[in-house]
């Protein structure tokens, strides 16, 4: 088998939605036995996918479906604040991943029944040198197979948008708190240190919340810029 025959086999499942935006990939030497040809067959295969910005290649981590949403999409879906995260991140720790009872309190967020199930997904990021801590919520009707890994390679909107509803705004609750004494020691600062924390609601056309991203950011440290446009 050539590599064009591989790469139109990988390409096809890509379109399909055989393999979706931010999935992972099997890796080189799983696509190898799978195709049954060379690791320089699959290589090349793989090449020509990351050319045409198809696939990811991320170091450490494997091969993923490259993002499908544009960086202008991001922009204008965001408020006058333009943070940094519109960017993926270049490290990510999992901390927490499980699903759970969406509960009362964002039963009332989500403006659904308590007993629906939701994605609570704690880590830390690393994005040019700066970290943040990250607490991201979404309903499993809306994000049925959400694989974490995809925030290896996507931004949170990025993700955000590989639901059933789309997000189309964003409100951001802006604030700057003191850090206590476990989020000194994530940041490595000292406590009563200012910490920028941010929630985002995400929210399609209808109005309706389809994501809660929670962040902590060391404010010494975080860059933002302001658009009064």
């Amino acid at each position: 088998m050539l590599f064009k025959e591989v790469y139109a086999d990988l390409d096809k499942r890509i379109i399909n939605g055989g393999y979706p935006p931010g999935s992972t990939l099997p890796n080189e030497v799983e696509l190898q036995k799978r195709y049954d040809v060379s690791r320089t067959t699959i290589r090349k295969a793989v090449n020509q996918l990351v050319a045409e910005n198809k696939v990811v290649r991320k170091k450490g981590s494997g091969l993923f479906v490259a993002p499908i949403i544009s960086k202008q999409n991001i922009l204008e879906m965001t408020g006058i604040i333009k943070p940094l995260y519109l960017e993926s991140a270049d490290k990510i720790k999992f901390k927490e991943t499980y699903l759970r009872l969406v509960g009362s309190y964002y039963a009332a967020v989500f403006n659904v029944s308590s007993n629906e199930l939701l994605y609570d997904i704690s880590f830390t990021a690393e994005i040019k040198n700066e970290i943040t801590c990250e607490h991201l919520l979404l309903l499993l009707d809306n994000f049925p197979g959400f694989d974490p890994n995809c925030l290896k390679v996507m931004s949170i909107i990025e993700a955000v948008n590989t639901g059933i509803h789309k997000p189309d705004d964003v409100y951001q609750d802006f604030q700057l708190i003191k850090a206590t004494e476990e989020i000194s020691k994530q940041f490595h600062i000292q406590e009563k240190d200012p910490v920028f924390k941010i929630m985002n609601l995400f929210s399609t056309r209808e109005g309706k919340i389809v994501a809660v991203e929670y962040r902590l950011q060391d404010a010494l440290k975080t860059r933002y810029s302001i658009d009064f446009s």
